[in-house]
């Protein structure tokens, strides 16, 4: 057996399962790649091979603070724009203060706005507004132009780090602002190294180690961690925090779970249960496409079962995603604290 390395082999290799070429498989090839992505969606949430841990880096911008214009969300890009009409950005009406932007759309050949461009707009004004606390709530816009029409945006302040697509959860931050870190001649650490370092190598750790502990006890108590507000299908990631203990240009690390791209690593395609779930996904479609045909009687008397071939797929399906939770997921684990 050839070992499906892509995923035309591997859409190949679930209908030769099916009984390809030695049976015709009503299945259109559009309905098997939506099968696929199907699987592919079911292995990413469960398999314990499907995701991975990772940490993602990001260097915060002026965009980011939640006083601020973050980006401009195109809901429907209309028809009629041109690169010469405007966005005005502003404060909701029923506040006050807030910094006005005229921005320029980005459209393609069709006068469809494709872009809002907002990366530079901090440049040369105060952060938060000229002067004011900046915006208390996602602004409002209106769009300066003579031939467009249907366009929907959505302005949205910041307060939040974009993430790729391709990141599915978002469970931890590494401390911001914390007493421990090295970053400055007065932080703890620093002091009791300065301090003590010259006797380490002759007395116990002990002290130190417990030292240490209690710091973080109290750190934790006192001050606590950043609270996290994620949801894959927007992908941001909201930090409840007061954003003026960090500064544009540093970093902010995640603690997320990334998806395992079949398309980069290829031998998720070679992944047992995988190719049996889709296998399974597309006979569940081809029983579908043939259950209108039930009892249809062919040359030959050979009589159309497509309901057989779906209640046997419906029943494979239950069994596969039940190995999946006891075999190939991880526990859940407590929460404490």
């Amino acid at each position: 057996m050839a070992t499906p390395l892509s995923r035309t082999d591997f859409k190949e290799y679930c209908l030769r399962r099916l009984g390809k070429p030695v049976l015709n498989i009503n299945v259109d090839p559009d309905q098997v790649d939506d099968r696929v992505d199907e699987a592919l969606l079911y292995f990413w949430d469960y398999h314990f091979d499907g995701s991975d841990k990772s940490y993602y880096k990001h260097q915060v911008s002026v965009n980011n603070l939640p006083t601020n214009l973050s980006e401009v969300m195109i809901v429907s890009g209309g028809v009629g724009y041109s690169n010469n009409d405007t966005v005005s950005i502003f404060q909701q009406p029923q506040y006050t203060g807030g910094q006005t932007f005229n921005i320029q759309v980005v459209t393609d050949n069709y006068g469809t706005i494709i872009n809002v461009p907002t990366a530079n707009l901090y440049t040369n004004v105060i952060v938060g507004g000229t002067g004011t606390s900046g915006y208390f709530a996602d602004p409002a816009y209106t769009i300066s132009t003579s031939t467009g029409s249907g366009a929907v945006l959505n302005p949205l302040k910041g307060g939040y780090i974009k993430l790729p697509d391709n990141i599915i959860g978002v469970v931890n931050m590494f401390p911001v602002g914390q007493s421990l870190n090295t970053n400055n001649l007065f932080n703890i650490r620093y002091q009791i190294a300065l301090n003590d370092l010259y006797t380490l190598t002759s007395v116990s750790m002990v002290p130190y180690y417990m030292a240490m502990q209690h710091v973080q006890f109290l750190e934790q108590l006192l001050v606590g961690q950043q609270p996290l507000r994620y949801n894959r299908h927007k992908n941001r990631c909201y930090v409840d925090m007061d954003w003026n203990i960090i500064n544009p240009g540093d970093f902010i690390i995640l603690e997320a779970y990334q998806i395992v791209d079949p398309n980069v690593y290829t031998m998720v395609w070679n992944d047992r249960w995988l190719q049996r779930y889709a296998t399974c996904l597309i006979k569940q479609q081809w029983g579908s496409n043939l259950k209108k045909f039930s009892g249809m009687q062919l040359p030959g008397g050979i009589t159309f079962n497509g309901q057989q071939i779906y209640n046997e797929a419906t029943e494979e399906r239950k069994e596969l995603e039940t190995e999946m939770i006891y075999s190939y997921s991880l526990p859940i684990t407590d929460m404490i604290g």
